[in-house]
């Protein structure tokens, strides 16, 4: 079959116009792509983000105050010896001074003001606060600051529970106060969300989360035998004691009392005093001014040595560590190392 020539040569220009035009094509796309405007970055409308822990923080951060401490602290004319580059607190000579008295002029210090701050939350609209004893012990005066008021108000010391480690604090702001709900901290489970908000290193209304890690902690302080602590993973460092600790609705199921950290701030694990214990004791307070309790004045082992028990011929009981002088159990011959081995026996029907 014979081909036309002219056909042929029509062709092939036709198919080298197509791919020239194309070609321009691909171009001038890219050059307008190239030297378009890009468009310009919108902001959209406000949505607010409403969850849990936004309406948690608005509804109780009005109710969660700083509290500042002013502790006057006494001068000390005690000299302090360095021995081998180590100082000691008394005269490593002895009642010998071989050098005699070289500061007979030596200035008398004069006493120093320290300030320490806390929190604390209000629980009763006309101004009642509970925070913890320790960021109110010994303090010459106390102030509190309400959220979004620069007054410092004085508060007064209305009592305290040092075994709780808890205080009753009372200021008159001239206004109805907005009071935290106080929830059941026996409701609590772990695994249950835990808020934490206060005054950390001076930082007003600092709110931090985390849950409940254990329940019913205990410490094994024996001035503190009675306290058995929620444990939470919210951060709580320094001046957040005495703040509160809120489940999910808001409610207060503890009160930030310490951590155990090697560098002194939050390491993880923190401790919250049970509110259902806190509210007995405020009862009274708020009463009587103080707490009072039933004690037989004894001091022992948290924990059952079933080993020497049984060396004691006991299957249960607690070792006697400690007898008050003049307490009940003192005066009924209670000594230390004896063994408890029953108490409040009931009545068999």
């Amino acid at each position: 079959m014979k081909l036309n020539r002219s056909n042929v040569t029509l062709a092939l220009l036709l198919f080298c116009a197509g791919l020239l035009t194309a070609n321009l094509v691909s171009h001038t796309g890219i050059a307008r792509a190239d030297s378009a405007t890009p468009a310009a970055l919108t902001i959209p409308s406000p949505v607010q983000l409403s969850n849990s822990f936004t309406k948690l923080a608005k509804e109780s951060e009005p109710s969660v105050v700083k509290i500042v401490s002013t502790i006057q602290e006494k001068p000390s004319n005690n000299m302090r010896w360095f021995f081998n580059g180590q100082p000691s607190n008394g005269n490593p000579f002895g009642d010998m001074n071989p050098f005699g008295n070289m500061t007979p002029n030596m200035p008398q210090q004069q006493p120093r003001r320290a300030q320490g701050v806390g929190s604390g939350f209000v629980v009763d609209r006309t101004g009642y606060i509970l925070t913890n004893n320790h960021v109110v012990e010994n303090a010459t005066r106390i102030q509190v600051l309400l959220p979004g008021d620069h007054t410092e108000y004085p508060a007064k010391l209305v009592g305290t529970d040092p075994e709780l480690d808890l205080a009753v604090l009372k200021i008159d702001a001239g206004k109805q106060l907005t009071a935290l709900r106080v929830g059941n901290s026996d409701a609590i489970e772990v695994g249950d969300w835990a808020v934490a908000i206060g005054s950390p290193f001076n930082l007003d209304q600092t709110m931090t989360a985390g849950i409940i890690s254990a329940k019913g902690r205990d410490l094994g302080e024996r001035d503190h035998q009675l306290q058995r602590f929620l444990q939470t993973d919210a951060a709580i460092n320094r001046g957040n004691s005495g703040g509160p600790l809120l489940n999910i609705n808001g409610e207060v199921i503890g009160i930030n009392t310490m951590i155990v950290s090697g560098s002194g701030n939050f390491e993880g694990i923190g401790f919250a005093l049970p509110i259902n214990l806190a509210v007995n004791s405020y009862n009274q307070i708020i009463k009587s001014g103080k707490v009072s309790r039933g004690a037989i004045g004894i001091q022992f082992a948290r924990e059952e040595n079933s080993s020497l028990l049984k060396v004691y011929g006991a299957s249960t009981g607690v070792f006697v560590s400690q007898v008050n002088p003049g307490g009940p159990a003192a005066k009924a011959g209670v000594q230390v190392s004896d063994i408890i081995v029953l108490a409040f026996p009931t009545k068999k029907n």
